[in-house]
């Protein structure tokens, strides 16, 4: 009896763990009024500290990684925008981050702004924890005036070719 339950409770901890799928998701706009775009990307916040902690890019919790400055740059600079990057004409695309929210559902996102660009299209690499999670799908979503267009990326598709 004492190993059935303890089998049920093992299950039930492991049910617990479990992480079934990983998922990052942006958003992103031609701001005609600086030429620049505007991104928001959004993302797991227990999966971006788990890598964090793990590439010793924060030494505690998300939350205080990010409330300090040091600490959220290289964040930002190391994992974000290392998963996370634009080319126009074969020339690296300078992006900014312009600030970021932590959410209760378990999220967060990531303000970031272009350089001045011109309207013309663009390759964008979205594989953000991909090297880590072979299951990690991300997706973009392209508001252009009226309309939207949606990207996938997958582990064996990280880069597309956008219109602006």
């Amino acid at each position: 009896m004492k190993i059935l339950a303890f089998l049920v409770l093992l299950c039930f901890s492991a049910c617990l763990h479990a992480h079934e799928s990983y998922f990052s998701f942006a958003e992103m706009q031609y701001d005609s009024t600086c030429s620049c775009l505007e991104v928001t990307l959004t993302l797991s916040a227990h999966d971006l500290e788990e890598f964090a902690l793990s590439e010793k890019t924060i030494p505690t919790t998300l939350e205080a990684g990010l409330e300090d400055e040091d600490l959220r740059n290289n964040l930002i600079n190391d994992i974000i925008l290392n998963g996370f990057n634009i080319r126009q004409f074969r020339k690296e695309v300078i992006l900014y981050f312009e600030g970021y929210e932590l959410f209760d559902d378990g999220t967060c996102s990531f303000y970031l702004r272009s350089d001045e660009i011109e309207k013309a299209d663009i390759e964008l690499f979205f594989g953000l924890f991909m090297n880590r999670h072979a299951e990690q799908q991300n997706k973009l979503t392209y508001k252009n005036k009226n309309t939207q267009t949606v990207y996938n990326f997958f582990i064996f598709k990280r880069e597309n070719e956008i219109q602006l």
